[in-house]
């Protein structure tokens, strides 16, 4: 999809849940110390009940110092761990939202981001996650979340005109690797501004999150829909001889003028004017390419509009 925007699949606490073994409450304070020395990569060590539910956390840091202690062994190693466990860790659904993680740690103290916090599901131990992922993945989402920004049409969620110049620069590239042909589809609406003027900004952003769809809908997987801004688009056709370009911008008139309906608004006076251009037959550049595509738009649109018309040279 285009529409590269941050997605739910990594917005709750199982996305950072780690498979950290967890010991059962008998378990002795002297196998829990020799777990640590086995793997030094455990932080932390949750404990569990005959339900499989947590009661407790062991934390690497605290418990070995602990044992570092002269005659500590020797006292305490055949105790259960019950005995030397935090009896009160963060526990927290799989459905939590990584926010709300968030506020929760900075509330309970920052000792929680080294001890982390233990997850649950059905009441059960699923895993374990600490403050330093969660903090990894609070700039990830930011750091998307920027990108998104920058890289994609707000209202339509299609890659704006920076995200398409990166695009067609990378497809120039590639094209000139291959020896294949590009097509660059310029798409103007027409009869978009009589929509905002009678129905309102309201129901024209709907109108063009809607092309945005029908956009989508009509090209291929690796191939791009871009919004310039307005209601301009342009459409990459990767690997696209003039012929599948054609047939691609027929399907494009036929998909943007059917009814748009929203609740009892039924609008039928949409339609589109677009401009053809290859790569390199019509043009050998990134601008001229646009150039030419967005000429031939201008060219189809003074022709009647609803309609396409392949760049041509003023000469030819």
């Amino acid at each position: 999809m285009e529409n590269e925007q941050l997605d739910n699949v990594d917005s709750t606490v199982e996305y950072l849940s780690s498979d950290v073994p967890a010991v059962h409450e008998s378990t002795s304070c002297i196998h829990v110390l020799e777990l640590f020395h086995e793997d030094k990569t455990l932080y932390a060590i949750p404990v569990v009940n005959d339900k499989h539910r947590p009661v407790g956390i062991i934390v690497r840091q605290d418990y070995t110092d602990h044992f570092s202690k002269q005659y500590v062994k020797e006292l305490t190693g055949k105790k259960p761990i019950t005995t030397m466990m935090d009896a009160s860790p963060i526990v927290v659904d799989c459905n939590t939202g990584i926010e709300d993680i968030a506020r929760i740690i900075l509330d309970a103290g920052i000792e929680h981001m080294v001890s982390g916090f233990i997850i649950i599901k059905d009441e059960q131990y699923l895993g374990m996650a600490n403050g330093y992922d969660l903090l990894k993945e609070m700039t990830r989402r930011k750091q998307k979340h920027l990108f998104g920004l920058a890289h994609f049409d707000q209202l339509t969620g299609l890659p704006n005109r920076t995200l398409l110049l990166d695009r067609l620069k990378q497809a120039i590239s590639a094209s000139n690797r291959a020896s294949r042909v590009i097509s660059l589809l310029f798409i103007d609406l027409d009869g978009f501004k009589p929509v905002n003027d009678v129905y309102g900004h309201a129901i024209g952003d709907h109108l063009l999150k809607e092309v945005a769809e029908r956009l989508r809908a009509c090209i291929r997987e690796g191939d791009t829909a871009a919004r310039l801004g307005g209601d301009e688009f342009v459409i990459i056709l990767l690997e696209s001889e003039l012929d599948t370009a054609i047939m691609v911008a027929n399907r494009i008139l036929g998909t943007l003028k059917t009814t748009y309906e929203f609740g009892k608004k039924n609008i039928s006076s949409i339609s589109a004017s677009i401009g053809i251009a290859e790569y390199p037959g019509h043009a050998d550049k990134l601008d001229t390419l646009l150039s030419a595509a967005d000429h031939a738009m201008y060219v189809a649109k003074k022709n009647g509009k609803d309609r396409f018309a392949v760049f041509t040279r003023p000469s030819d």
